[in-house]
């Protein structure tokens, strides 16, 4: 097919009934929040590799107490990483449904398989979870049940590769034709993957390693609050921070550049300013992880955090400026995308998300920071009451507006 029959086909497969808002919106929350989801898919995929390593080396204290806190830490940020991945999902698939889908029908197989995995391999992290969360005794367990951490973990990647199949072969809409009629005769079953980017995933998958090795630097700086915690073990969780970091954006350096290698010469990948920017950054977070002092204040820890946060978003940022110049030679724009401009559906989605999703943070957030640095029973500060109160009032408000809404136009449409 030549580009203007791509062009034509990319358009005709839009939903006619168009976007309520301009599309610019809908790209600008999807880098928003896929900058969280892949926050908490990293998290998870590091914290549980070193938990493995960690239960491995069980035979020391700090390692059996290690090995016990990422076990959690992983368990809490896949359930996370699931949750905050529906909506830059839901964003993707609103101003480009025509890839997203298609890509989805020509693999779906698996894309049913990824429903299943996830939960299996959820379920067998809960199972080593369930074996691991008590230090004084892990110690005592057998070296067989680390299996089912490795085999959890190794669900969780195939996953991640699945995820990344169906991105990336959303990418080449001149190939779907190809990919589903080869020599002319339609493939129905679904199982076929027909393009991956190997140094593109493996960019990813590292990127695991820098963010649990900044993560290490908070989490050793946060627990020192706590007189109940060994500052030995915490000087452990800090210089395996700092080393994890360094490999981590040494390996992303490597395959982000043989990733930036084999994008299309057209792109120029090497004369644009986000790359060398992202290369900067990354370098930055390595040499500014690695000048931390152990015990040093809470700012220079989580100044570490602060910095992969502003990474991870200029990576999403990237993400999508590759996917606009992957789209270009079919013109396709989603500012040319029909729109019917909804502004009541659209300001009442960023009440629910700021008001309700806001307040509800901001509740939960603080009280476990807070319940976090205490050793036994936590009670309350008036701060957190506040925020608590406030959750439950924006809540109950917002549900009787969205009610009242309801019950209005339901009267007014039957008269």
């Amino acid at each position: 097919m030549d580009n203007a029959s791509v062009s034509a086909m990319l358009h005709a497969l839009q939903d006619p009934a168009g976007i309520p808002a301009p599309a610019w919106i809908f790209q600008y929350l999807m880098v928003l929040t896929w900058a969280f989801h892949i926050a908490f898919v990293n998290l998870s995929l590091g914290a549980g590799l070193l938990a493995i390593i960690a239960f491995a080396k069980r035979r020391t204290p700090d390692w059996a107490r290690l090995s016990v806190a990422m076990t959690g830490v992983t368990k809490i940020s896949v359930s996370m990483a699931i949750v905050l991945g529906v909506a830059p999902l839901l964003f993707t698939q609103v101003i480009y449904d025509p890839g997203w889908y298609t890509a989805n029908v020509l693999s779906a197989f698996w894309v049913i398989f990824f429903i299943f995995s996830l939960g299996v391999g959820y379920t067998l992290w809960f199972v080593f979870y369930f074996k691991n969360h008590d230090a004084s005794h892990t110690a005592q367990l057998p070296g067989g049940a680390i299996w089912w951490a490795v085999a959890s973990l190794a669900l969780l990647l195939l996953d991640g590769f699945i995820m990344h199949v169906l991105s990336y072969q959303s990418l080449f809409p001149a190939k779907w034709m190809q990919w589903y009629a080869p020599h002319g005769v339609p493939v129905m079953t679904g199982t076929a993957i027909h393009a991956y980017d190997l140094p593109r995933f493996a960019f990813f998958i590292v990127m695991s390693l820098t963010m649990t090795g900044v993560f290490l630097i908070g989490y050793a700086r946060y627990f020192r609050a706590r007189a109940d915690i060994a500052v030995g073990y915490l000087d452990l969780a800090h210089r395996l921070g700092v080393k994890t970091a360094y490999w981590g954006v040494a390996l992303q350096l490597v395959t982000g550049v043989l990733w930036a290698i084999g994008l299309p010469g057209s792109m120029h990948v090497f004369a644009q300013p986000l790359f060398w920017l992202t290369a900067v950054l990354l370098v930055g977070v390595a040499l500014y992880a690695s000048r931390v002092p152990p015990g040093g204040s809470a700012a220079q820890a989580y100044a570490a955090t602060a910095l992969y946060a502003v990474l991870a978003l200029l990576i999403s940022v990237d993400r999508e400026a590759l996917r606009i110049a992957y789209l270009a030679p079919f013109h396709y724009d989603i500012a040319q995308y029909k729109t019917h401009d909804e502004w009541g559906a659209v300001v009442w989605f960023f009440a629910t998300l700021i008001g309700v999703g806001g307040g509800l943070v901001a509740f939960y957030a603080t009280m476990l920071w807070k319940a976090g640095k205490i050793k036994g029973l936590y009670v309350a500060d008036r701060t957190v009451e506040r925020l608590g109160d406030a959750a439950v009032w924006i809540n109950f408000s917002w549900l009787v507006v969205f009610f009242g809404i309801a019950v209005w136009a339901y009267v007014r449409n039957l008269t």
